[in-house]
């Protein structure tokens, strides 16, 4: 396959993203994908081989992005931080730091505010004040985009793609939005790698207001579980998503539970 072949699958919800595979796909028809491409975002690429893509959400954080910076260096691996335009502004040199490391500088919104909710206007605006905040900052342009929550609607997908923004969501996550042990989050994380995933991290919890009240937020060692992970899963080879999606075809997904 080339790496303009698009994979385009429909999708009801996420299913169980904790596994090394995405249950349950259904590949679209070749008929209708040129209808369907525009209600997609891409998740993974397609390739046997032991490639995937680490991406960090809700930074920069001074708590812990440093330290998965250091250990990111360490292994020489480069990874893609979506990052928040809000804490971009209040810490504009780990977001100049990242690009100087040689990552991939993405948006994750202004704030963590859901999105699919807005008006259209709305929603596309504040995208793209964000961006233009980011790209300020760090002095690198924002190709990527990942909506909060991964919220959105088919129109507000038109108005970021018009923006020339590419909305990437994930194919695993380590629920690392909530706390545990090291050696767990870890070991949920090496178990949704996949060849051609795109494992969803975070720096920070970007939404710790909406913890329940019994809900222990997150205080682990963020630095620690990216060690292990790596050391988990030395068959793999990292890459940034700009790099995957460049060499491989993307798997594009209709996600009906994200819509709104």
């Amino acid at each position: 396959m080339r790496p303009d072949d698009d994979v385009l699958v429909l999708r009801r919800d996420l299913g169980h993203f904790g596994s090394p595979r995405v249950p349950g796909r259904r590949a679209v028809l070749q008929p209708v994908a040129w209808m369907v491409r525009p209600l997609t975002c891409t998740v993974a690429v397609a390739t046997t081989g032991r490639v995937a893509a680490l991406t960090f959400d809700d930074g920069p954080s001074p708590a812990h992005t440093p330290a998965l910076l250091d250990v990111l260096a360490e292994r020489r691996v480069r990874a893609t931080f979506f990052v928040l335009a809000t804490a971009a502004q209040a810490h504009p040199g780990l977001v100049r730091r990242i690009v100087a490391d040689g990552h991939e500088l993405a948006l994750h919104g202004w704030d963590h505010r859901r999105l699919g909710g807005l008006p259209t206007g709305e929603a596309v605006g504040r995208v793209a004040a964000a961006r233009d905040e980011v790209e300020q900052l760090s002095g690198v342009r924002v190709r990527l985009f990942r909506p909060p929550y991964g919220a959105h609607t088919p129109a507000q997908l038109r108005g970021w793609s018009r923006l020339g923004l590419d909305v990437v969501l994930w194919s695993g996550w380590a629920e690392d939005w909530r706390h545990d042990e090291e050696e767990a989050v870890a070991a949920r994380a090496i178990a949704a790698l996949t060849p051609g995933g795109i494992l969803l991290l975070h720096d920070v919890r970007g939404d710790p207001e909406t913890a329940g009240p019994d809900e222990e937020l997150p205080h682990f060692d963020r630095a620690d579980v990216l060690r292990r992970l790596l050391d988990g899963a030395p068959d793999y080879t990292f890459q940034t998503v700009g790099e995957l999606v460049a060499a491989h075809p993307r798997i594009r997904m209709v996600l009906r539970d994200l819509m709104g």
